[in-house]
């Protein structure tokens, strides 16, 4: 048996407080820190097979309501339409060419990329432990059995990977040069790029954008999705945004809001930290 350090079988511990011991979806083993979940698209017979990692960084082991959003929009031909059209930039090609997801936890909208049929998408997430990127990858090789995808298939389309933000950001376009007609550096840039409640510490904020802004041109697309938890003032939150156009050149050109009843990725049912806000960047 695998043991478990003091700060594990605490967290361990915490855990068992809030999640109920008869979820048929948890895995009895008891060395095994990953579970197995399914999400139904609303509106949709669609579903994706998920897995969690009970020792993911952050809260990276629940999906929170950004995530759903996100993947809804991505997946829903109606829903894509409002999120990535708008009249005051270009339109994008659907399915997208290359895609990130930053902070993917569960990675919902990058496994929607993937059935959609984006033709690379890097996953990242930061690293803390080999349980997350277990995870991830548990969860792109079942989705890609149940969508007929072949081994050679999913090894071209998708990179796991760990990033940190705002250090060895080449990395990030790295992962796209094979899908380039050349390898001229605007071709080796992502097409979509993914912030799925990324936001919540201004801290970071700086960094976030040095990752995203060095993997686009002034043809991608970088949707921001969020919800306010009250952990420091709203205005320190949006002002990531200023950020992104002050410092970085990036400009929101499309927004709108979708209520939830409450935050499921913390359990909280208070209403106005369940509203999701989704924001779609492109460099000025």
């Amino acid at each position: 048996m695998t043991s478990l350090s003091d700060e594990q079988y605490q967290n361990k511990f915490m855990h068992s407080l809030f999640n109920s011991a008869d979820d048929p979806n948890e895995e009895d083993d008891e060395d095994c820190h990953l579970s197995q979940h399914e999400w139904l698209c609303p509106e949709t017979t669609s579903s994706i097979i998920y897995h969690l990692a009970f020792l993911a960084p952050g809260h990276g082991d629940s999906v929170w309501n950004s995530s759903e959003c996100i993947a809804q929009h991505l997946l829903l031909p109606e829903y894509r339409t409002k999120l990535l059209n708008n009249r005051n930039t270009h339109d994008m090609n659907w399915p997208p060419r290359s895609c990130i997801e930053f902070g993917a936890g569960a990675a919902l909208p990058s496994l929607v990329l993937l059935k959609e049929g984006a033709k690379k998408v890097v996953i990242t997430d930061r690293f803390v432990n080999d349980e997350t990127f277990d995870a991830l990858r548990m969860s792109v090789d079942m989705n890609a059995k149940e969508w007929n995808l072949s081994k050679e298939e999913v090894e071209d389309s998708v990179v796991v990977m760990p990033h940190t933000w705002g250090e060895e950001v080449e990395k990030l376009t790295q992962q796209h040069t094979n899908n380039s007609s050349n390898n001229g550096e605007e071709e080796c840039k992502a097409d979509l790029l993914i912030a799925s409640d990324c936001i919540y510490n201004p801290e970071y904020h700086t960094s976030l954008l040095e990752s995203a802004s060095s993997a686009m041109n002034l043809k991608s697309f970088f949707i921001v999705g969020y919800s306010l938890h009250g952990n420091v003032q709203s205005s320190q939150i949006l002002n990531f945004f200023n950020i992104a156009q002050d410092e970085f050149g990036l400009k929101v050109v499309n927004e709108f809001t979708k209520e939830y009843d409450g935050q499921r990725g913390i359990g909280s049912v208070d209403k106005e930290r369940g509203t999701v806000y989704l924001k779609l960047l492109i460099k000025a």
